[in-house]
């Protein structure tokens, strides 16, 4: 069975091209970079600040098959402070230009819409795997290990799936919808959802795979 590693700061470059590739398609970013022929450089330079941003500020990532599937995330009680956001901010506008504005919106939305009085919880950013090989369980194992990371802190796990289908995949690992869908000016939603720390959750509940 593939083995899941942390990724090391000298491996960024390999979480940049899975991003990449993986949310050409991708309902979200098709709105972010609407152009099919900009979208893939724009991918690129998007993901190299996301990365970037998410390391300098204390958060890690995992893969999973020599890179076939990644995670980037926030452990429990280091999340972006708003200094981080406005470095964020500011350098999307810089690196992208004129692809920067979509960008920015979609960022600045899914911080204004973080609860802010969520108990110390992992937050979950991006996470995917490879055009091919997508659908082979790869990624559900990769949100095991996150779930695995935040219940050895007694801490909950907080992100947003991009699409219903990924929001299925996450309620049947046991997560649920908190609050409404985030929803881009004239583009598709996003689905804020939740996982309680174990100290919350009945003892006999369990994943369903």
């Amino acid at each position: 069975m593939p083995e899941i590693s942390q990724v090391k700061a000298t491996q960024t470059n390999f979480l940049v091209d899975v991003y990449t590739r993986a949310f050409f398609d991708d309902p979200v970013f098709s709105w972010i970079f609407p152009d099919p022929a900009r979208r893939a450089e724009a991918n690129r330079r998007f993901f190299r600040v996301i990365v970037d941003s998410t390391f300098a500020g204390g958060g890690l990532a995992l893969q999973i098959d020599d890179f076939d599937a990644v995670s980037l995330f926030y452990p429990p009680s280091i999340l972006p402070s708003a200094q981080d956001h406005a470095d964020l901010v500011a350098r999307l506008e810089s690196d992208l230009g004129e692809d920067a504005e979509r960008a920015i919106a979609f960022m600045n939305l899914l911080n204004d819409n973080h609860p802010r009085d969520l108990p110390p919880h992992l937050y979950g950013t991006f996470l995917s795997a490879v055009p091919g090989r997508q659908g082979k369980g790869l990624g559900t194992r990769l949100k095991l290990a996150q779930f695995a990371l935040a219940d050895g802190g007694d801490a909950g796990v907080y992100g947003e799936a991009s699409c219903l289908r990924n929001l299925a995949l996450y309620e049947r690992l046991g997560q649920t919808r908190l609050g409404g869908p985030i929803t881009l000016r004239g583009g598709p939603s996003l689905y804020p959802i939740w996982r309680p720390q174990a100290s919350q959750r009945p003892k006999e509940s369990r994943p369903r795979r």
